[in-house]
């Protein structure tokens, strides 16, 4: 009795890990300054939102003498995922260009000059991340990939 005691609480225990991760729709809950520290490889401080009240956004921001260095992810619905991917097909035309990211269930990178932004969607949830620093695209796409698989897990 003891035993299928114990072994009950352990899978409830268990089971509730997961739910600890989850954002709860605060974007800052998702990644820590260190994991988006790592990614960039410039120190960022602790993720903060615009504004108290609107938190399905965070920023993460590094200190540079010589140009601005943030991070930034956006949560959002997979709708609006969805719309989001019918505007890049246009902005394809205008000259950006979209490619496959192999993140979540669908997702891909919105490449516009030197900007990029990874676009994921996971079940019915979805966001956007974006790095904003004076590098190459393809170490921006490699930063916006490593952090987007951390959090799709919490999604």
């Amino acid at each position: 009795m003891r035993t299928n005691l114990l072994s009950g609480f352990g899978c409830a225990v268990f089971m509730a890990l997961p739910a600890l991760a989850k954002s709860d729709g605060d974007a800052c809950k998702l990644l820590t300054a260190a994991q988006v520290s790592a990614a960039a490889g410039f120190t960022v401080s602790e993720g903060t939102h615009v504004t108290p009240t609107f938190v399905k956004t965070c920023t993460w921001t590094g200190s540079n003498s010589s140009g601005a260095q943030f991070v930034t992810l956006n949560l959002q619905t997979a709708a609006f995922f969805d719309g989001a991917k019918k505007q890049a097909a246009m902005i394809t035309a205008a000259g950006g260009s979209v490619k496959p990211a192999g993140v979540g269930d669908d997702s891909y990178f919105l490449i516009e000059g030197t900007q990029v932004m990874l676009w994921v969607k996971k079940g019915d949830s979805a966001f956007k991340l974006a790095v904003y620093k004076q590098i190459a695209p393809g170490q921006k796409q490699d930063i916006e990939s490593t952090l987007a698989k951390e959090v799709v897990p919490r999604l």
